[in-house]
Order: C-alpha cells, then structure tokens, then sequence
C-alpha cells in the first residue's frame, strides 16, 4: 500500500482539505483527515485530484497519449483519427501501457464526398481515401463501417453548405446518420460552431454538440438549452480569434517543462492551423463565451475538452495536455464553478 499526505484532495464533487490517501493495487483503499504521519509520497502544498478528462482531441501519435498523461489527462476522446488501422494500433498501446492517456476514439469521421475531413489528410500512397457520404443514402453503410473499425461514437462534420470552401453534408444527411447510429447504439457527437449547424444538428437529434457557435447567440431553435450537452472547446475558440491564443501557456513554465521541445518551438513560431468553420467572417470569442454561459444559466451539460491537435515538430493551435489546464481557466471564466 502506498500513501499520500499532506495535499489538499478534491474527490471529483467535494473539496476536502488536507488528507493522507492511501493506494493499493492501484485503487483508492481510503481517505482520511490528514495526520503527523508521513506517507511515501510528500504532497504537502501541492492538490490530488481525479485524472481529467480531454473530451476533444485530435491524435497524431502515440506521443500525444503520454503528453497528456504527463499533464494530469487520463482519458481522452479523440474526434477523428485515420486511417482506421493508425487509431487501432493506438487503442492497443493505451490499453496495455501505464504511461500513456486512455483512449476513446470516433476513428474516421462523417463528412461529405470530397469535402471536410478528406481534404485534411494528405494522399495515402496506397490509394486509401477517407470515405465520404454523397446523401442519406450512405449513412447505414457508414456507420456499419465504423462500428466494424471499432469506433467507440460516432463524429459527424457539420457546416454550412456553402459557406466553406469544401462541399459539406446537408441536414437530410446529418439527420440519417443520426438515426442509424441510434438504430445501432452508438452516440453521436457534432462538430457545430455556428449557430446554423448547432440548429441543424440538434433538429437531426445529435447527442453532442462540440464547439460553441462563434457567429452569434444561440438562438431558440436550438432548441431547450437545459437539454444541451456541449463541449465548448474553449481553447480551440480563443484559437481561431485571437493569434496570442497560447501565451499564457508558454508563459508558465510549470506546463512547460512537461512539453516536448519541438512543440514549443513550434508554438512560439506563431504558426496555427485552422479549424474548417463558415462562422470566420463574424467570429468573436465573446460570442462563444457568451453562448458557454447562457448554456451554464439553463443548466446544461457541459464538457471540457481543448480540440488538441498538435504534432511534434509542427506547429499547432492547440497543445496536448498543457491546454486542459487553460481551458479549465477559460470554463471558469465564463461562469462555471472551479468544482463544477
């Protein structure tokens, strides 16, 4: 058995103050007010808590299992990772490691023939495309597929046709992969951060939406607020309006040096990607900060994760681990309690 004392414990609901944990076999054995004794482990002036959970990533390596890792992170949801046999080999490296984050993966996800997500991903040299759907047609077949692959929940990539430069899925195609992932007992999450495709997405009956819409309130045909379940991606918001966006975790050298060095060379060259969104010519991070609090004021469901997305040796927009802290911050910020 292996001991903690002296730090300050959070249980996930409840601060408790200081207190002396004890570990075995790699389970909580008990919790109890602190005293004189001194345990293996000193954590006087530092806080135990439970491992977070990043409920927005993008993986591009196994090295980003274990940077998250290393900054407290023990699970993460990952968006979309191709091709299917890359995201497997992770699924099984996360299982059978102790040094690297937990992995929940949607594995490839739902967009249109030749647009968003294909176009992300450089040519395979064995021919291999990301599968599009021309129409509803396509939705069963789809899912099928990545229940076959091993997908824990289904993404669905929704935009305003239109608006951005790729073709994207209409509302007919959004609602029937809706309904072929219930009719097969997989969730679904929606990347929506526009008020047109939060509306659209919540009229074909997605579970999730991720993102917030940055062009404007959400309005009343989004539907019952309380009802939402949302991943703002707060840090991924503040991203794509604000170039300084990651200033504040360069800035703290204790997030810092659990980095890779090329990552942070790579974030202090400047250089961001972008997030496919048609919300860019009217994007503001009040208006994403202003939806995040009227959903906290209704009373919905709010996750945290961060859309990390960076890759050793390049640059990135939002970085593995270190940004879950910030986006933790910024949840705080726009009106949710630190215990929430």
């Amino acid at each position: 058995m292996t001991t903690i004392s002296g730090a300050r414990v959070f249980d996930g609901t409840d601060a408790l103050g200081v207190a002396t944990v004890s570990v075995e076999g790699g389970v909580i054995a008990a919790v109890r007010a602190d005293t004189d004794e001194g345990g293996e482990v000193d954590g006087r002036g530092l806080t135990l808590l439970p491992g977070l959970i990043d409920a927005h990533v993008h993986l591009r390596g196994a090295g980003n299992l274990g940077q998250d890792l290393r900054h407290g992170v023990t699970t993460v949801l990952d968006m979309f990772s191709a091709p299917p046999q890359f995201t497997a080999v992770l699924r099984r490296r996360a299982a059978s490691r102790a040094d690297e984050a937990d992995l929940r993966s949607a594995g490839l996800m739902a967009g249109a023939v030749d647009g968003w997500p294909a176009v992300m991903l450089p040519p395979d040299p064995s021919g291999w495309r990301i599968p599009g759907l021309a129409g509803p047609e396509d939705a069963e077949r789809f899912v099928a597929d990545r229940l076959r692959e091993g997908s824990d929940f289904l993404k669905i990539f929704v935009e305003n046709r239109g608006d951005v430069s790729r073709p994207t899925l209409d509302p007919e195609t959004v609602a029937a992969l809706c309904a072929a992932a219930r009719r097969r007992g997989l969730r679904t999450v929606a990347h929506a951060p526009t008020r047109w495709a939060a509306r659209t997405a919540r009229a074909a009956g997605v579970d999730v939406l991720t993102h917030v819409p940055l062009d404007g309130p959400l309005d009343e045909d989004t539907g019952d607020l309380a009802g939402l379940t949302v991943c703002p991606t707060m840090t991924m918001m503040r991203a794509l309006t604000d170039t300084a966006s990651t200033a504040d975790l360069l800035a703290d050298p204790r997030l810092l040096a659990h980095l890779d060095p090329e990552v942070v060379t790579a974030l202090r060259a400047g250089d961001r990607g972008g997030l496919p969104t048609s919300a860019a010519r009217g994007a503001s991070y009040e208006h994403a900060a202003d939806n995040l609090r009227r959903l906290v004021d209704a009373g919905a469901t709010i996750l945290a994760g961060t859309d990390a997305n960076d890759v050793p040796g390049h640059a990135a927009a939002v970085v593995h681990g270190a940004s879950m802290h910030l986006e933790l911050a910024l949840l705080v910020g726009a009106g949710m309690s630190p215990q929430a």
